[in-house]
């Protein structure tokens, strides 16, 4: 698993992952991940803002103008920014301190009174009612299925009724491919785990009763050879589980959107499927 993989790996440990998690929330990790969403070669950590920019226009068409927008996992605030810019109220949620620091810092610098907290988005509320709330870039798949749950309820319990919720999801097929990936050493000057030079072993399997891939890394530093392992989750669903999922919590799927309405990019494109779902429109079926 490379990069790409790994940027929308888990923020938690699963109850079966052995050593620490992926530290989203220490301050130098923070800073470097913050480096990658930033960069603009690759669609690693964040999309190009190219790319985003089409799929922000895409929802504004969809959005009365203003409506309040709820970003969970919004990172530096690229999407949030966007459709602040174009008069909605949006709201970020995220664990990164470095990137909600950027993100609020572009918002004073822009004049945009965008709101972010620095949260775990499992345990985020707000009494605001939304219009819109949006989790992309395979956020959902790095949680437990009982915590995916709980995550859908507070979303339907926080949006109006009709309210408008899009969840951009990994297929099936790239979370087993993740798992069935052959394990790799690779030597870093510097990265994420580690500013200084490192050896990066990682090793990766696939639960076969779980549907769900299990990802370790082995840290050795160059000059030191001390070694620290981290752990990252993700939890595999096929299309009808999703709806499933979706349906029980009252945000059932009335559409899936392809490519061209919401490009995935060159590194995830048949890797991710995103859903359009309305609050209680329970008639309503998937495309």
């Amino acid at each position: 698993m490379n990069l790409t993989e790994f940027a929308v790996s888990n923020k938690q440990n699963s109850e079966n992952v052995q050593g620490a998690k992926i530290p989203w929330d220490e301050p130098g990790f923070s800073q470097r991940m913050l480096e990658n969403h930033l960069a603009q070669e690759h669609d690693w950590a964040s999309r190009r803002n190219e790319l985003i920019s089409r799929q922000a226009a895409w929802l504004a068409k969809q959005l009365q103008n203003p409506s309040y927008i709820l970003d969970l996992g919004c990172g530096p605030g690229f999407y949030t920014q966007k459709l602040a810019a174009l008069g909605h109220h949006c709201v970020g949620v995220d664990f990164s301190p470095a990137s909600i620091e950027y993100a609020r810092k572009q918002a004073t610098e822009s004049g945009l009174a965008i709101e972010y907290a620095l949260c775990d988005i499992r345990t985020y509320t707000s009494a605001q009612k939304f219009d819109c709330i949006i989790m992309t870039f395979g956020e959902f798949n790095v949680f437990t299925h009982q915590d995916a749950n709980a995550i859908l309820k507070n979303c339907a319990e926080m949006l109006r009724n009709g309210g408008l919720f899009i969840l951009e999801a990994h297929t099936f097929e790239a979370v087993h491919a993740v798992g069935s990936a052959p394990a790799t050493w690779q030597r870093h000057a510097s990265g994420l785990f580690s500013e200084n030079p490192h050896l990066c072993l990682q090793e990766n399997s696939w639960s076969v009763e779980g549907s769900s891939t299990l990802s370790r890394y082995f840290i050795m530093d160059a000059a030191t050879a001390t070694v620290r392992q981290y752990a990252s989750f993700m939890q595999a669903y096929w299309l009808e589980k999703y709806q499933e999922m979706l349906h029980a919590a009252k945000l059932p799927v009335v559409k899936v959107l392809d490519d061209e309405e919401w490009p995935a990019g060159s590194d995830f494109r048949g890797k991710l499927q995103t859903f359009v779902c309305r609050k209680d429109l329970t008639d309503n079926v998937a495309d």
